[in-house]
């Protein structure tokens, strides 16, 4: 199979977590029958943000391709620029913020596989959680 991002499937998520994340190779491809990893892009504008947060069952990786950042893992705060990657698996807590003046531009894959789907819901309700 071939894959070729395509911002136009982008999941914009607002604020206070702002950020586009656009499936890759996803479990809701109709064109995926079975596999034991999703990948996704997410990019994050200056300043911007994700919720800390922990995946009861799965693994996340998260590659940096450009921009810069800080990412917190289990606690623990790392310098995230390109090059670096973060793992979190099932149950640790983890998070990713812009620091930089560019856009932070971030490959990530999970196992097993997420769907374009659970990832919109999960972000939304973040977001709403926050506005609480």
């Amino acid at each position: 199979m071939y894959y070729k991002y395509d911002e136009k499937n982008g999941i914009h998520v607002p604020e206070p977590f702002k950020r586009v994340m656009t499936p890759m190779f996803m479990g809701d491809d109709d064109k995926i029958k079975e596999s034991n990893f999703s990948v996704h892009f997410t990019e994050w504008e200056p300043g911007c943000e994700i919720d800390s947060h922990s995946h009861e069952t799965g693994m996340e990786a998260m590659y940096c391709m450009e921009g810069c950042g800080v990412a917190q893992v289990d606690g623990k705060e790392y310098p995230f620029v390109p090059g670096s990657m973060i793992v979190a698996p099932p149950g640790i807590q983890h998070k990713i913020k812009n620091t930089g003046d560019q856009l932070l531009r971030v490959f990530c894959i999970f196992s097993p596989p997420v769907t374009g789907e659970s990832l919109r819901q999960r972000a939304l309700e973040a977001v709403e959680a926050a506005k609480k």
